[in-house]
């Protein structure tokens, strides 16, 4: 086992370095983009009370992996659209105004790996809440149409595995070692950021989910994020937590 992980970390290192230097980016070509506004008038296209904008990377069809990806984004605006009058319908009902932004940002595109950011702003009255959702593609050994968890970042699961027992296994533990990273982050505080005294690893199980919650840098290497008011003040707002894949592999 301890042969395992020590090739596993050494293939890492290596799986980090090839990225930086081989970087082979996916051309992107115009993004998956359009507004929705309900109820529409064609006479007035903006006098709707629900407005829903969103924008999507789209990756070029003459590049060979854009099937990895644009079909898991073609089907986020499926459900959007075949759903938006339901999630509308609420909020038109009471009166209030509701306008909906999304929007991405790509923080890794190399030889490896395609990830992205995606922001959504949600305007309702005087209310605004923001949710950050990571999505990590993998170009060598990856699934079609999904994004990848941690177990598969860290290679201890296949691309294709589907023992249950297995992915519930190794997700709990590399989970493990991500939270106890994360308290030593929050504990050493190098950013002097206002956390609550009493915050405790306990109070990340219910709130955070590393094999999902995190994007990649350039690098290739994964950022997990807290939302705003979990272990700090909600005026510090998005809490962003860089490790190294290598470093988590160490630990395994």
């Amino acid at each position: 086992m301890k042969r395992f992980l020590s090739v596993l970390s050494a293939f890492l290192i290596l799986l980090i370095a090839a990225g930086t230097v081989l970087a082979d980016p996916l051309e992107l070509d115009t993004d998956l983009a359009d507004t929705l506004v309900i109820p529409y008038d064609p006479d007035n296209p903006s006098a709707g009370s629900y407005t829903y904008t969103y924008c999507y990377p789209h990756v070029s069809e003459d590049e060979p992996d854009a099937g990895r990806i644009n079909p898991f984004y073609a089907d986020q605006v499926y459900t959007l659209e075949t759903n938006i009058h339901f999630m509308a319908d609420g909020y038109i009902d009471s009166g209030k105004s509701v306008s909906v932004n999304v929007s991405y940002q790509c923080t890794c595109n190399n030889d490896h790996f395609f990830s992205v950011l995606v922001r959504k702003e949600s305007v309702i009255g005087d209310v605004v809440r923001t949710v950050w959702t990571g999505h990590t593609f993998s170009r060598q050994d990856g699934l079609s149409d999904a994004t990848f968890d941690l177990p598969r970042l860290l290679g201890i699961l296949n691309a294709g595995e589907q023992d249950e027992y297995q992915l519930a296994r190794q997700t709990e533990k590399a989970s493990r070692i991500v939270r106890e990273m994360i308290m030593d982050q929050i504990t050493e505080n190098p950013g002097n950021l206002p956390y609550y005294d009493d915050f405790a690893e306990d109070d990340l199980l219910d709130v955070f989910y590393p094999e999902e919650d995190f994007y990649l840098d350039a690098e290739g290497n994964p950022v997990f994020y807290l939302e705003p008011g979990i272990a700090a003040d909600e005026s510090a707002g998005y809490l962003v937590f860089p490790i190294k894949l290598e470093d988590i592999a160490d630990e395994l």
